[in-house]
């Protein structure tokens, strides 16, 4: 194995049809979300499809801007390769760190919503009767609410605003750039390449290549071609 992606083209494979699948699916929900959310009121189909789109623009995101440390069930060789791959891919796909892909708010509000949740809980006030009936309740704080406005293309959480438009452009384009450098990513159903590039690399034997016999492969099929097929199957002259 290499010590250096740039040498190793069958993990660049891998990184790259990985990428290219999950970034298809975060297209996918993406356009399903956007579809949902003409309709008014928005139906709760549009909310699947709203965190579909948020886990897979995060694994995306991972791929090329990685977490920092080993992890639980990590190594050393893994954790410097982890250290390579995000330079590695963002500078072949030409991502900049400015890109799109690379905010976390959003996803981070969406998946820790019920941590904000619990803030609005214990900082709302709970006004006596006698506050209400003397019209001197408090101010109530916003609740941290998960919004789709159609019209300006954008997703809110906790405050938090993401373009979906741009967003498809980036995707869209990070999908091409994929495509360009591993054409199998197109030509092959999501899956099936992504599946297919995982694959171990066996080596093409040769047919003169060693084996146990001294003569190697080729030597033992010429004993086998030419030896007598009477004889080989034990039948004998009548």
């Amino acid at each position: 194995m290499s010590n250096d992606i740039s040498d190793d083209p069958w993990a660049q494979r891998v990184y790259l049809t990985w990428l290219a699948r999950d970034t298809r699916y975060a297209l996918t929900a993406l356009t399903a979300l956007t579809a949902y959310a003409q309709n008014t009121p928005v139906p709760p189909a549009a909310w699947v499809c709203f965190e579909d789109f948020l886990s897979f623009l995060g694994k995306v995101s991972r791929t090329l801007w990685p977490a920092p440390g080993k992890g639980p069930n990590g190594t050393d060789k893994g954790l410097e390769w982890r250290t390579k791959r995000g330079p590695f891919l963002r500078k072949i796909l030409e991502v900049e760190d400015s890109s799109p892909l690379k905010a976390r708010e959003v996803r981070n509000g969406s998946e820790h919503f019920d941590e904000r949740l619990d803030e609005w809980i214990v900082s709302l006030p709970r006004p006596t009767v006698e506050e209400w009936q003397a019209d001197t309740k408090p101010t109530f704080p916003a609740p941290p609410m998960r919004l789709i406005n159609v019209e300006a293309g954008t997703i809110q959480v906790a405050g938090a605003d993401l373009d979906l438009r741009f967003m498809a452009e980036e995707l869209q384009r990070l999908l091409t750039k994929i495509e360009d450098l591993e054409p199998s990513a197109a030509a092959l159903p999501t899956d099936m390449a992504a599946l297919l590039a995982t694959l171990p690399r066996v080596p093409i034997i040769p047919f003169d290549a060693p084996a146990e016999d001294p003569g190697g492969i080729q030597a033992w099929l010429d004993e086998q071609n030419s030896t007598d097929p009477g004889t080989a199957t034990g039948d004998t002259e009548a």
